[in-house]
């Protein structure tokens, strides 16, 4: 069982790059306005929270994918689904509650890559496609970058 699937036309861009897309542009965006000097929002607070937050946000998030394939496909779980993405889960959480703002944002980074790393896994083990493995690397670049930008100011 080949997962997540996706359209198979290849000029057709899919539901799930539209929305991991969309999904980077709060990355992105967090990661401007405090690189501008805008560490206040109205209605939302401190910038830097916002970024903080939602890197939990999504890295739980997708820690939770892994854990789905782990429950869906019995030949991903060679790699221990189940375990790195509760171990991860637990660490990036412990980080957001302990962690300085710079010690966080490392430790977030760090999991955004080990995830990236498991899933080149399970697409060389044919669990992904090449597809969705290569969107994975392009949103991961981009929030990688995002959550690092702000580092170089601080």
């Amino acid at each position: 069982m080949m997962m997540p699937s996706t359209d198979s036309n290849p000029s057709r861009v899919s539901l799930p790059a539209i929305l991991a897309g969309l999904g980077a542009l709060p990355f992105l965006a967090s990661s401007l306005l405090l690189t501008l000097g805008v560490y206040n929002l109205p209605l939302l607070g401190s910038t830097a929270e916002i970024l903080r937050s939602y890197s939990l946000a999504i890295a739980v998030f997708m820690c939770g994918i892994h854990w789905g394939q782990y429950l869906q496909d019995a030949q991903a779980r060679n790699l221990n689904l189940l375990m790195v993405s509760n171990g991860l889960t637990v660490i990036c959480w412990l980080g957001f509650l302990m962690a300085s703002f710079v010690a966080y944002f490392v430790i977030v980074i760090a999991i955004f890559l080990v995830l990236l790393w498991v899933d080149y896994r399970l697409h060389k083990a044919g669990r992904i496609t090449a597809r969705y493995f290569r969107m994975r690397l392009a949103v991961t670049a981009v929030v990688c970058a995002s959550l690092a930008l702000p580092l170089s100011f601080s």
